[in-house]
Parts: structure tokens; C-alpha cells; sequence
């Protein structure tokens, strides 16, 4: 069993509360429920994302490094993802391209990204883009229904449900409180 029902509470460093993101990710999320773009508790992301007119998703081959970009070229966006990544990486890859254009993208014309939480000194953009992915992917909601309802203690089998990793999982269990065993 890898998560335990015991919550801590809100940490008072919570850099990612910004209404801005919030706002976003709630605004898709219901747009998704209400459009019927779930499956069971995976948002079909590919989906969410085709409701953006300005917005295309290209893969393509790149360094494993490299999990994918978000460029604004000829007057649309630019959304690539390495193909040779797991369907699991370019989901989140692509929520993470969807949270710079939400909230980047006034500030700059490109973003590459590399892979999840390689890097223990992400800028908050980064930061900021992982947050969004992962509330998008795994919403708070979902996630506490599951483990608290439905009693799945297992960090691999809600990475099933979500259709995500079970690092990202992990980092969202944690990310919301909840404790989990050192081994998982």
C-alpha cells in the first residue's frame, strides 16, 4: 500500500496557489466534463487540446532529454512531442505544453521542455507548467475520491486510472498532502 488516508495541511510555501492557474485548469476541466472528454478518470488531453483553434500537435522524433516544445510560429501554436516517449510521458508533455500556452504565452515565443523533475532548480515557469499538467491530469477531486472512497492505496494503480506515470503520480499524492512509503 502506498498512500496513507492521513493529510497534512496546506504548506504555507505553496508557490503554485496563483489564481491564474486555478482558474485555467478549472475553466478545462469543465469544459472537459461537459464535453464528455474523459475516459472513466483519464482526460483525453489530444482532445482538450483540438479545442484550440491556434494550437497544433506535431510529434516528432528528438533526444530523449527532450520531451517536447511549445512554439508560436506563422501566427499558430506549435505544440511537439517526442515520439519515441511512453504515451504516459506525452500526456503529460502535452498538459504541461497546454499550461505554458494558458499561462506563458504573452511572455514568450517558444518553450522547450526536458523530462519531468530531472532538475531540482526549475524555474517557476517550468514549475509552474509541471503544477498545471499535473492538476489537469489528476485532479484534486478524483484523486481524493480515490483514495479515500474508493480506498486505492496503490501510487501504480492510480497511475492506471489517470493514465499518467507513477512518478507523476506520486508527486501528485504528495503534492496533496497525503504520505507515501518510502519504497513507492
Amino acid at each position: 500500500m502506498g498512500t496513507k488516508g492521513n493529510r497534512r495541511g496546506p504548506k504555507k510555501s505553496d508557490k503554485f496557489e496563483e489564481p491564474d492557474l486555478l482558474v485555467s485548469v478549472n475553466d478545462i476541466l469543465k469544459k472537459a466534463q461537459d464535453n464528455g472528454l474523459y475516459i472513466d478518470n483519464a482526460l483525453k488531453i489530444k482532445d482538450v487540446i483540438s479545442t484550440f483553434n491556434d494550437i497544433e500537435i506535431k510529434y516528432e522524433v528528438m533526444d530523449a532529454s527532450k520531451s517536447g516544445s511549445l512554439s508560436y510560429i506563422n501566427g499558430k501554436w506549435v505544440m511537439s512531442i517526442n515520439s519515441n516517449h511512453n504515451i504516459k510521458r506525452q500526456r503529460f508533455t502535452m498538459a504541461h505544453e497546454l499550461g505554458h500556452y494558458m499561462l506563458h504565452k504573452g511572455k514568450n515565443t517558444e518553450f522547450v521542455d526536458t523530462t519531468f523533475f530531472r532538475s531540482s532548480e526549475m524555474d517557476s515557469i517550468e514549475y509552474h507548467a509541471n503544477e498545471f499538467a499535473s492538476r489537469l491530469l489528476m485532479p484534486e477531486e478524483i484523486v481524493r475520491k480515490l483514495i479515500d472512497e474508493d480506498k486505492i492505496k496503490n501510487i501504480g494503480e492510480l497511475a492506471l486510472k489517470f493514465e499518467v506515470s507513477s512518478a507523476a503520480m506520486k508527486y501528485r499524492v504528495i503534492s496533496l498532502g497525503y504520505k507515501v512509503k518510502d519504497n513507492e
